[in-house]
Parts: structure tokens; C-alpha cells; sequence
């Protein structure tokens, strides 16, 4: 009976826990989003200027502008070769993750996954407030988080006294066979 109401209570706990936290999913990932934008944009902003030397000098190759800058004699314009290259791998990484959220909400969110340890991920995280935002995505993926840990949970507690039953009968049968040798 104590067993029985500790589970009611628990799949109650965790159905509600895992409500609130799907809920959150969709608007964190919009925070990612917005976020990734800002930087593509300054990247761009930045990259434009680079681009439009490129453009007058370098019929429109910016790796000639970067390669004339590496093999420059001058210190500055080798080191300067290095930024501007590192702001073009900038810009692609960005481009890069904002393609890959062109999809859909389920695609996005495995894609939001996978960038668990990004250092956008951890500033949108650092600079993110919860909402409670109730549309249909936040509501659906809501949902969808909290049934499926509210399954799993109950699928321990279904596997939990089984796997209690064959402990406690191998520790039986390995009791009686001991004391049978003495």
C-alpha cells in the first residue's frame, strides 16, 4: 500500500516536473535562435567590409585577400591575414547552425541537443528567464517530455519487484546451498 501511494505521488511529481521543463524547450530554442542570429549578423557586418576589399582587388576572392595578406611582409598584414580568416570560419560555423535549424521543431530541438557544451548554447543558457509560453509548440513537446519520463518511471516501478523477486530468490537458493555444505 505505502509502495502503491509512493509511486501515485512520484509519476504525479515527475508527469508535472517534465510538463514545466518540455514547456521551456521551444522558447529556450527560440532564445538560441535569436541569439544565433545577433552573431551572424555582427560575423556578416564584419565579413562585408573584408568582402568588399575582395571584391575591388581580388575579383571577388577573399581567400586571395587572405593569402596576399599571409604572404605579406609586413608583420601587421600577416596577422591580420589570420583574423580576417578566422571571421570567414566564423561566419560559415553560423551559417552552418542556422541551416541546420531550417527544420522542423522536432529536427531543431535534436539539432539544440547536440550543442550541449557550445559556447552559444551556454550564453543563451546563462542569459535565459523561464516562461511559460503556452502554444502549440511549447504544449506539444510539454507533453511529449512528460508522458514519456512518466512512462519510463512506471516502467521501473514495474521492473523494480521483479527484479527484487529474483534477488531475494537467488539469495535464498544460494543460502540454502551453503548451509547444505556445512
Amino acid at each position: 500500500m505505502l509502495l502503491a501511494l509512493i509511486q501515485r505521488y512520484s509519476l504525479k511529481i515527475v508527469f508535472a516536473l517534465t510538463l514545466l521543463l518540455g514547456l521551456q524547450l521551444p522558447n529556450f530554442l527560440q532564445q538560441y535562435e535569436i541569439r544565433l542570429d545577433g552573431h551572424y549578423i555582427e560575423a556578416l557586418h564584419h565579413l562585408e567590409k573584408y568582402q568588399e576589399l575582395a571584391n575591388l582587388y581580388f575579383s571577388e576572392d577573399l581567400q586571395a585577400l587572405i593569402n596576399k595578406h599571409k604572404n605579406s611582409e609586413e608583420q601587421v598584414f600577416r596577422d591580420e591575414a589570420v583574423i580576417i580568416n578566422d571571421l570567414r570560419e566564423r561566419f560559415v560555423y553560423l551559417q552552418a547552425q542556422k541551416e541546420a535549424l531550417d527544420s522542423s521543431l522536432t529536427h531543431r530541438l535534436f539539432f539544440l541537443s547536440q550543442q550541449l557544451n557550445s559556447p552559444l548554447f551556454n550564453e543563451t543558457k546563462r542569459a535565459y528567464q523561464a516562461e511559460i509560453v503556452l502554444n502549440k509548440d511549447a504544449i506539444s513537446v510539454g507533453l511529449v517530455v512528460a508522458l514519456a519520463s512518466s512512462l519510463l518511471l512506471e516502467l521501473l516501478f514495474f521492473i523494480i519487484p521483479f527484479l527484487l523477486k529474483k534477488t531475494f530468490s537467488y539469495i535464498k537458493k544460494n543460502k540454502s546451498t551453503t548451509l547444505k555444505k556445512s
